[in-house]
């Protein structure tokens, strides 16, 4: 039984279409990804399912009854409550039993006409609130709160004081504890170390119900993928197997589908030659209409998907300063209070290094310590004379409304608008993508675009914060090779251990 169909979907961004009758089935249980390259529309396509947009179109239908959650990039939540209330209010309704039990309780306590009565309902509400695990609700909170990185003394914060992988840890807290029938989960992995995301993987694979997850992460697509949706040029095909499967299976099949449109193509030539040779013929017309006829009613293959562009960083590098362009000394960060014992080490000429921990320990005020952002606690750190830095922030604000055309122009406005096309266009913002607002690309191209400032800017020393987040494979391995080959000293904190193993000289751990 289908719980989510997606039937004959369109659904356009101006003139860009991004699908053609797509369709999809999410059934009972079925544990699926849904895979692309950046911007075919696979958040959109989450968007349609939950009502956010609605298609130009086909029909999105839900099981009646089906409950479901959903996970969004861009998640909004009010700030101000605590995350503890934030998680506890899944169970809002078993709460609000409680305190009409307790109610009852003290109206019998009162020894009036009736109080069996009233005793007899407090404990069958008792007895309801056992059976629905409302006693056993801290060890859930606490069991699922703690394997994604959120101990205890986070419990007492207001959301707007968490880090952003915090909070949007809370999110994905939060929608697990729901336990919907599907839950539907665009990026789950972007603010979770290798543990934690470990720990995802684990619980969904033991999770009864269905879900459908968007993610580049390809190593956690094989762990709990059992069905693939592919989405490519506008339609989406399903697979069943892993991720590993799919990958063999979809290069068969494109191979198959490039062999049956040449012989097609083929074909159509032939015609087309008997056509125009015999149709003004006498003797051969009838049979060169035939011919028409027959190719007139041809359902034509659409050309093979071309390599959706390549996508090349590489960033500009001036000088040598020196064998020692950082070091940090006993520095102490943090704002009311540290965060971290002191941390001391020494950065050599060219060295690579990645800066691991979990969420909220600290890294990325680290780097906003050495960057000068904020104030240190204590201790030194030194940048070497002539230490010219480039740098992406993971916390960056970006109007939305704005273009990426518009962003890099306001970065660099001596370029030409030649110049700022081709920039975003070696990045894999191309064309008409250039143009349209930030609102409307996906994480991956909002991510491409803010690293095309940086394939602008002349430097030596290089310090990415969690820069591999929304981004495709093809995008990842090209930023590698960019890193890969930059002669000067590079900082990178990441949480995905595919990306920097075998690129950083040595990994600091938090």
């Amino acid at each position: 039984m289908a719980l989510l169909e997606l039937t004959d979907i369109e659904f356009n961004y101006s003139d860009r279409e991004l699908y053609k009758s797509a369709s999809l089935k999410l059934n009972v249980g079925e544990h699926a990804v849904l895979v692309g390259a950046n911007g075919v529309g696979k958040s959109t396509l989450l968007s349609l399912a939950v009502g956010d947009l609605r298609p130009d179109k086909g029909k999105v239908s839900w099981e009646p009854h089906v409950t479901y959650s959903y996970l969004d990039q861009q998640l909004k939540v009010k700030q101000d409550m605590p995350l503890e209330q934030y998680l506890y209010g899944v169970y809002e309704e078993l709460f609000q039993k409680e305190r009409r039990m307790e109610e009852l309780y003290e109206e019998a306590a009162l020894g009036n006409d009736g109080y069996e009565k009233l005793l007899d309902k407090a404990m069958k509400i008792g007895d309801y609130l056992n059976e629905n695990g409302f006693y056993a609700l801290q060890e859930k909170v606490g069991r699922l709160s703690d394997g994604l990185g959120l101990g205890k003394e986070k419990l007492r914060q207001p959301l707007h004081e968490l880090s952003s992988g915090e909070r949007e840890k809370a999110y994905l807290c939060k929608m697990l504890l729901e336990e919907h029938d599907v839950l539907l989960m665009d990026e789950p992995t972007n603010f979770l170390d290798q543990f934690q995301v470990a720990w995802l993987e684990n619980y969904l694979n033991s999770y009864p119900k269905a879900f459908l997850v968007v993610s580049h992460d390809e190593a956690f697509l094989e762990k709990i993928a059992q069905v693939v949706f592919c989405l490519e040029n506008g339609v989406i095909t399903r697979y069943k197997g892993t991720f590993g499967e799919y990958l063999l299976q979809h290069e068969l099949d494109k191979e198959q589908y490039k062999k049956n449109y040449e012989a097609q193509q083929r074909y159509i030539k032939k015609e087309e030659q008997f056509i125009a040779a015999h149709i003004v013929r006498a003797t051969s017309a009838k049979a060169a209409k035939s011919h028409r006829a027959r190719l007139a009613h041809l359902e034509v293959m659409d050309a093979p998907s071309k390599d959706e562009g390549n996508v090349h960083f590489n960033f500009p590098f001036t000088k040598d300063v020196g064998q020692k362009p950082l070091e940090v000394n006993e520095l102490v960060i943090g704002y009311d209070k540290p965060l971290l014992s002191p941390i001391s080490f020494l950065l050599k000429k060219g060295e690579k290094i990645a800066i691991l921990g979990q969420n909220g320990v600290g890294k990325s005020t680290f780097i906003k310590t050495i960057l000068g952002q904020i104030p240190s606690l204590g201790g030194s750190y030194k940048w070497l004379d002539g230490i010219e830095l480039n740098y992406y922030g993971q916390d960056e604000k970006i109007d939305l409304e704005m273009s990426p055309f518009d962003y890099i122009h306001n970065i660099y406005p001596n370029l030409t608008n030649t110049e700022v096309r081709t920039l975003l266009g070696a990045v894999g913002v191309k064309k008409e993508l250039a143009l349209r607002k930030m609102k409307e690309l996906s994480g991956g191209e909002m991510t491409k675009a803010r690293l095309a400032v940086m394939t602008r800017k002349k430097s030596n020393f290089l310090v990415f914060d969690e820069p591999t987040n929304h981004l495709d494979q093809k995008a990842k391995d090209a930023l590698f090779e960019a890193i890969e080959n930059y002669p000067g000293a590079v900082i990178i904190v990441s949480h995905e251990k595919d990306f920097y193993d075998g690129l950083v000289d040595y990994e600091l751990k938090f």
